[in-house]
């Protein structure tokens, strides 16, 4: 059973219908959650087939699909927005469209890692502990490892304009040298990189005694992949394509920016 604690901290979910939720309760919503935890990754893929097809009709049925699994989470908000969505769906430019259902399903993607966080967490029978919050007074370095040097340079623009000191690198090799002489406050790994990926560079992080958070980017909801990131040290995921909102808001549960 996931915990309700943990429940209440995902703004995706009506936490005053959770709040009220008895065990018995509790545990139908954890074998909801499992359900779309489990049915999620194919119907995004199925939608994102569809979306090169330019096929309204299948985009459509495979939204309806992930709205009424929402619905069985009770993730008001994305059912709202969802249903306004189908309703409308047919009158929109598709390129309107196409942005819509890649922002939607980037949401619910992060929806779903955060309830897999919750449940690896409740599985194993211990709980990841809250990083403290480092005050403003301390550094806010922060090393970002990603091959895909578009992706670099947004989160670098991102996180200097938002007060944060960022240096980004192109590989775990370079990530190790970089580590030799510095110590940074938290981690942005792409888990998907030649040679060295992700898994492997953050448990080369933490091996040589680094103890700062390490947040993962992936485009992957999939539970073995999350439950890997979790035994490698992943405290938190963002959805690629980075979001600054999603990007600010998982970085200052940990470290904030100077002012």
């Amino acid at each position: 059973m996931i915990e309700k604690e943990g429940l209440l901290k995902l703004s995706e979910l009506d936490g005053a219908v959770i709040k009220q939720m008895e065990d018995s309760q509790l545990n139908s919503f954890s074998e909801a959650a499992i359900s779309f935890i489990d049915e999620y990754p194919i119907l995004e893929n199925d939608i994102k087939n569809a979306l090169k097809a330019n096929d309204r009709n299948a985009i459509a049925k495979s939204l309806s699909a992930i709205c009424e699994m929402l619905r069985q989470i009770y993730a008001e908000k994305l059912i709202v927005k969802c249903s306004d969505f189908l309703d409308k769906q047919e009158e929109i430019p598709y390129e309107d469209l196409q942005t819509f259902v890649i922002d939607f399903l980037k949401t619910v993607s992060a929806l779903s890692i955060d309830l897999q966080m919750l449940k690896y967490q409740d599985t194993c029978n211990k709980v990841i502990p809250e990083q403290p919050v480092v005050s403003v007074q301390a550094r806010n370095n922060i090393l970002a490892v990603d091959d895909v040097n578009f992706f670099l340079r947004t989160i670098k623009g991102i996180l200097r304009d938002s007060g944060y000191n960022a240096t980004c690198v192109n590989s775990g090799s370079m990530a190790l040298d970089y580590l030799k002489t510095h110590k940074p406050d938290l981690f942005i790994l792409d888990i998907d990189m030649p040679g060295m990926d992700g898994y492997e560079l953050a448990r080369e992080i933490k091996n040589a005694g680094h103890t700062a958070p390490i947040i993962f980017l992936t485009g992957n909801s999939r539970k073995d992949s999350v439950a890997k990131a979790v035994q490698a040290g992943a405290v938190d995921f963002i959805i690629k394509p980075v979001r600054k909102d999603q990007l600010l808001e998982r970085i200052g549960k940990y470290i904030k920016p100077e002012l």
